[in-house]
């Protein structure tokens, strides 16, 4: 395509039918452009409408879109063919810049974003002029408009950002080195220019918001080339940019202020300094002490004149970031040591701070979804009062026996003025609340709360003097935001009050679901999730809260929970389902008179939430309480196993065939979970599985990264259960899923070797035998191709698995089918090097099959493999038993006592309190596999096992077996087989 006027009048043409409303027009326009785009000159005829004053408005913004994302989709595909031609890639990079620079600023914002897009693929190695343009646009700048200036630094920026979180490595630094070498001197001396020209023009407002955006963007780049490392550049200008800063930071200028609740430019070229300076403060502590005093005054200064307007919330928020930062190290807090300098501090910057404003009481009352998740999940970092309080504990590291004696009498104070009119001054008694909290916090978690406290602060007097009578106001909806505060008190201070004490907080806040603020019922909920979390002091594993206590106030709490669930206003609030399924958890076998209301309930809800699957963490509390149910149940009666697939087989249905993708996973991991615990051989598994069977096995059902963990642990409960039946008729396709999964799955091929382990198990050995050389084939080319870590744990695993089930000889045989001698490859590439590296869950199986390697086959015992393999195959199986945490391999009872114990810590705690929720899968912790034992009593111990197997073997072979360990074992493993063989009885001959 050649640039002239009538390519360029037919580009325009198509480029303004793709702004017309009608349909059919936009999208033959849009489907044009995209046939002509691969053609050289495309991109520069785009530019070229952007650049013509000429052209319409209209034309030039949808052209400059248009090639905006069109660079977005296709320059990162440097290597892939029908892509941009590389004259037009030159051509672009060398006119870019310039054009940007003259562009007016809605054009100028989307050729810099396609700057960017080039920049971070380009850049430097193959866009070696970009920082000279950017330079050259700097030298310039009394020719050039702070708009041409604006946009370099907005380009800039976009380019430099990464350096502030990305991870260091010597190529990342050599390209710093390379910007800071060209770009920073230049950079340096445009900040002093700007520094020096604003006084001249403090009565051109315009021009000062110019010089402003300019200075703001200059700050940032700032801390993205400091992100790193300090560089010496900086070091050596330090003085300048320190100063500058804190001139910055005394300068008012009214006109840059904002006239609504946004921060005016000048506000926001505070908080960047201050986010600039706190770097230095933390990082570069010894470089920045000797400025540390000055900001320090000048920054305390600051927020003690701002106001309480939310345009200053983050630069009063960053601010108190870095007094904090200060205040946290030893070798700054001594500026904050003197009793006036704590006092000003306390009672002038942060206690006003630490008041709910107005917004933030309507925000409580009218969206409360926004007000819990700030509060509770702790997404309020950049608010005034977060800060204040992590100001006030950095103080508290080395003054705290102060700050705690400043604070208590307001405290008391306030407390009082609550007590003498509790509807006026109901604040008071909100901010008293959470200084307790934040003075007496030394350390906590989301899942267990405050778990260090101040010696200073009595928590449990707290409680029962502050917060227990408010519960117990008979009236549940006056003062709602102080009672959802005293609920919060008692989440957070939990495990710092005896049990009698949340034994009379339970029903409290039982009386609290019924509240008519959604807060408070949230509040309430959650209060009795958390508490039911609370362990014994005697002993940790043991819930301090019992079924027994539970069971009286049951029906009333599963009554309160779900009329709050099946409300118009908080049908899916994900705290109250978390809190039913911490309470049928909790309740264990006392949960079962209550089965059947607790079924149609949250069928109901499962029905109505697969219309409109919008709530991921209410989903998957839904679907964890079904599964707690349905464990508990099937426990004590396994008989009820055919009414929950009654209940449930119809509301499941819909979610595959109306393919709610949100869903499938969960129910796929229910079905199996069902079917898994089903009795093994007495009836046929029910028609309805049958029919999902073929379901499954669709190709395109795989297709689907999410449902694949739970697609495979489905498949592998058919192969348990009915292995010889249906599983047989499809064995071909289950078999081609397992090499779909290992040869084109890094994510997902452990899945494909749990399908074809289990198949290994549970099918009779006849039925592979014709899929055996292919089956191992795939593996090993798998491994050429792609090997990782976790594929050789796989493998050795699968090794293992067949080992036992076909025997040592067989397994050596195959392996040296595919080529001769390959079994010793297997053994110097994978069994030495990566045994000890198999997870302990493995280790047991692993053993006993390395065993079975050594004493079993004659190709190890007295053929070719003897003299080279055996001697360093026995010190790889003792090196295992060695790296096994001391516990050696685990016997069926030391097993089954640690399976008891997960089961028991499962039961308390279930799942994290946020599950980490993806489109892609979310494991039901309820619905957990249980570990297997394929050897039970039979072999309790591994150790045991080597030493009969050499018993064995030293017998049937007088004098070899033991010449060759005694020569060639060191001591310590010599010592090693001799404590098995004491462990089992037995001695070598």
């Amino acid at each position: 395509m050649e640039i002239n006027e009538q390519n360029l009048e037919v580009l325009s043409t198509y480029l303004r039918k793709t702004l017309s409303a009608n349909t059919d027009e936009r999208l033959e326009a849009e489907k044009t452009l995209k046939q002509i785009e691969r053609n050289e000159n495309y991109t520069s005829l785009l530019l070229t409408l952007c650049e013509q004053s000429t052209t319409s408005d209209e034309i030039r913004r949808a052209s400059v879109i248009t090639f905006k994302n069109f660079i977005k989709r296709n320059w990162p595909s440097l290597d892939q063919s029908n892509t941009i031609s590389v004259r037009d890639r030159n051509h672009i990079k060398e006119h870019l810049i310039d054009l940007m620079t003259r562009s007016p600023e809605h054009i100028q914002e989307q050729l810099s974003d396609a700057i960017t897009v080039i920049g971070k693929c380009d850049f430097p190695d193959h866009w070696s002029t970009l920082l000279d343009t950017m330079i050259k646009q700097f030298q310039q700048q009394s020719s050039n408009s702070f708009q041409s200036i604006n946009g370099i630094l907005k380009t800039a920026h976009s380019l430099f950002e990464r350096y502030r979180y990305e991870q260091k490595s010597d190529e990342l630094w050599l390209e710093i080195k390379l910007v800071l070498e060209k770009f920073a001197p230049a950079f340096t001396e445009l900040f002093k220019s700007l520094m020096a020209y604003y006084p001249q023009k403090e009565s051109d407002p315009i021009e000062m918001k110019h010089i402003f955006n300019s200075l703001l963007l200059i700050i940032k780049i700032f801390y993205d080339l400091n992100a790193q490392e300090l560089p010496e550049h900086f070091e050596d200008n330090i003085t300048i940019y320190m100063t500058h800063f804190l001139t910055l930071l005394s300068y008012d200028y009214p006109k840059l202020h904002s006239n609504n609740n946004d921060p005016g430019i000048l506000d926001q070229v505070k908080t960047e300094i201050c986010r600039a300076i706190a770097l230095y403060a933390d990082n570069y502590s010894d470089e920045f002490k000797p400025y540390a005093q000055h900001f320090a005054s000048v920054i305390w200064s600051l927020l003690i004149q701002l106001d309480l307007s939310p345009s200053y919330d983050e630069l009063i928020s960053t601010a108190m970031k870095f007094l904090s930062t200060l205040a946290a190290r030893s070798h700054h807090c001594m500026m904050f040591e003197s009793v006036e300098t704590l006092k000003v501090l306390c009672e002038q910057v942060i206690l006003p701070n630490l008041f709910l404003r107005e917004s933030d009481v309507e925000e409580f009352e009218d969206n409360p979804e926004e007000y819990i998740r700030k509060d509770i999940e702790k997404s309020d970092s950049a608010t005034r009062r977060r800060a204040a309080c992590d100001f006030l504990q950095a103080l508290c590291i080395f003054f705290e026996p102060q700050v705690v004696s400043i604070y208590s009498q307001y405290i008391d104070a306030m407390q009082k003025e609550y007590l003498q009119n509790r509807t006026q001054n109901w604040l008071k008694k909100d901010a008293c609340i959470f200084l307790v909290l934040a003075l007496a916090s030394k350390g906590e978690t989301q899942k267990f709360g405050i778990t260090k406290t101040s010696s200073f602060i009595s928590i449990s007097a707290f409680y029962s003097n502050s917060i227990l009578p408010e519960f117990q106001d008979q009236d549940i909806n006056a003062l709602p935001l102080i009672k959802a505060d005293c609920l919060k008190f008692l989440i957070d201070v939990r495990n710092q009050i005896d049990r009698d004490a949340l034994l009379i907080s339970i029903p409290e806040c039982i009386r609290y679901l019924s509240s008519n603020n959604i807060v408070v019922q949230t509040y309430a909920a959650h209060a009795i999730e958390r508490l039911l979390l609370v362990r014994q002091s005697t002993d940790q594993k043991f819930a301090a809260i019992t079924k027994n206590d539970l069971i009286p106030y049951a029906q009333t709490m599963y009554d309160s929970f779900f009329r709050i669930l099946t409300s118009d206003k908080s049908y899916e609030n994900e705290y109250v389902m978390r809190a039913v399924m911490r309470l049928s958890s909790s309740l264990n076998d006392a949960v079962l008179p209550h089965l059947n209301l607790l079924m149609d309930k949250l069928v109901m809800i499962l029905r109505r939430s697969s219309k409109n699957p919008n709530k991921p963490n209410f989903n998957h509390y839904l679907f964890e309480t079904i599964t707690v149910l349905i464990r508990t149940s099937i426990s004590k009666n396994p008989g009820v196993l055919d009414q929950f697939e009654q209940i449930l087989f119809p509301v499941f249905t819909p979610v595959f065939t109306d393919d709610i993708a949100e869903f499938v996973p969960y129910v796929l991991q229910i079905i199996g979970f069902l079917l898994e615990s089903r009795p093994s051989g007495s009836t046929p598994i029910p028609d309805a599985y049958r029919a999902l069977f073929q379901l499954i096995l669709t190709p395109s059902f795989w297709d689907r990264s999410g449902n694949i963990p739970a697609l495979s642990r489905l498949l592998q409960a058919y192969i348990e259960k009915a292995g010889e039946t249906i599983v047989l008729e499809k064995l071909t396709t289950v078999l081609g899923i397992f090499q779909r999964l290992v040869s084109q799955s890094k994510i997902h091929d452990h899945e494909g070797f749990a399908i074809l382990n289990c198949l290994i198990i549970n099918l009779p050995s006849t039925y592979l035998n014709n899929y055996l050389k292919d089956i191992f084939i795939v593996i090993f080319t798998r491994l050429t191709k792609a090997k990782t870590q976790k594929l050789i744990r796989c493998i050795i695993v699968f090794f293992s698995y067949f080992i036992i089930k076909y025997g040592a000889k067989e397994f050596i045989t195959q392996i040296d089918s595919i080529q001769a001698n390959m079994f010793r490859m297997v053994v110097e590439r994978l069994f030495i090097p990566e045994l000890s590296k198999i997870d302990e869950n493995d280790k047991k199986l692993c053993a006993i099959a390395i065993i079975h390697l050594l004493c079993d086959p004659e190709q190890m015992t007295k053929g070719i493999y003897f003299n080279d393999l055996w001697l360093i195959l026995l010190q790889a199986l003792l090196s295992l038993f060695q790296s096994s945490n001391d516990l050696q391999i685990m016997s069926a009872a030391e097993r089954k006592k640690q399976a008891q114990d997960e089961a028991e810590e499962e039961l308390l705690v279930g799942l994290d309190d946020t599950p980490d929720y993806t489109p892609a899968f979310s494991r039901l912790a309820f619905a957990k596999k249980p570990r297997t034992d394929l050897f039970g009593s039979s072999i309790p111990d591994a150790r045991c096992h080597l030493a009969k197997c050499l018993q064995t073997l030293t017998s049937s072979h007088p004098n070899q077996f033991l010449s060759v360990m005694t020569n060639g074992l060191s001591t310590e493993h010599l010592l090693d087989i001799q404590k098995y063989c004491a462990l089992a009885n037995v001695t070598l001959s």
